[in-house]
């Protein structure tokens, strides 16, 4: 009796969780926010650092990148 209970909770709390996953609001729906993630904070400072070593990446677009040499 008591493992059938076991059961059929766990099946109860296992559907209601992928109800609530399937109809949470996606980031994209969500408003945006005014600062960027640290995941693309993360993503764009490696991108800068691939294409200008040692100096800083200057993007005139989305393709074409000025190099320039900081002043200490």
């Amino acid at each position: 009796m008591t493992k059938a209970f076991y059961a059929i909770a766990l099946a109860v709390l296992s559907v209601t969780q992928l109800l609530l996953w399937v109809t949470s609001p996606t980031q994209a729906e969500e408003e945006p926010s005014d600062s960027p993630s640290l995941a693309g904070t993360v993503r764009l400072a490696a991108r800068d650092a691939f294409a200008c070593p040692g100096t800083h990446a200057e993007w005139l677009d989305s393709k074409t990148v000025q190099c320039l040499k900081e002043k200490p």
